[in-house]
């Protein structure tokens, strides 16, 4: 059952909630405030939607309310790992937006169906610094999953860097599948299926 299911929780990363637990003392603003509250934004903006269609600016506009839980420029320096450093700063940036894109049209009909479907509980939070996890669970009709997110501060502001199902992390395995790419090939070759396979998905969700 549980492999069903990895899949498509990979691409949860913030989660829907349904129900969650504080810790005995919260911290205000804490990660599980964060990310509580992006949730019901989500959450408002999916109930302005006339039925299940959703017109396309309430999409796009669902869209970057999801992903602005994201700080993707560092899940795209771990995704790359020490390829990263050897980057210029025009081909980070492209990197990032190439990245980004397949993400937020990848698995948007993923995370539309766990803010309308999905039963994620937030268990706690362990917060050292400006950095932060969050565990929380899924439960399954046979069992429960385990997630753990990886947060960290940008200013102010809580961000997800990283998402961990049953201990197996996101970012490490991006960094394992693009390195055994690049030891085999050349990053402007990965880029440029990266850059395709956006734009397969930009002309699908049309």
């Amino acid at each position: 059952m549980k492999k069903q299911y990895v899949g498509l929780l990979l691409t949860l990363w913030i989660g829907a909630v349904a129900a969650w637990a504080q810790p005995e003392q919260p911290a205000q603003n804490g990660p599980i405030d964060f990310l509580v509250e992006h949730d019901a934004r989500v959450r408002g903006l999916l109930q302005e939607a006339p039925g299940d269609t959703l017109p396309r600016a309430l999409k796009d506009t669902i869209k970057a309310r999801i992903n602005a839980a994201f700080d993707f420029e560092e899940l795209s320096r771990l995704a790359l790992g020490t390829h990263w450093e050897q980057r210029t700063p025009e081909e980070r940036a492209h990197f990032v937006r190439t990245f980004s894109g397949i993400i937020r049209e990848q698995n948007f009909d993923s995370f539309v169906r766990y803010y309308r479907e999905g039963t994620i509980r937030y268990d706690g939070q362990q917060i050292d610094g400006d950095r932060a996890v969050v565990k929380a669970s899924v439960p399954l009709e046979r069992e429960t999953v385990s997630i753990a997110y990886d947060l960290h501060k940008r200013g102010d502001q809580w961000l997800v860097c990283d998402l961990s199902i049953d201990g197996a992390s996101t970012a490490e395995g991006n960094r394992r599948r693009y390195a055994r790419y690049l030891e085999k090939k050349s990053y402007a070759m990965l880029i440029q299926q990266l850059d395709k396979q956006l734009a397969r998905l930009l002309e699908d969700g049309k």
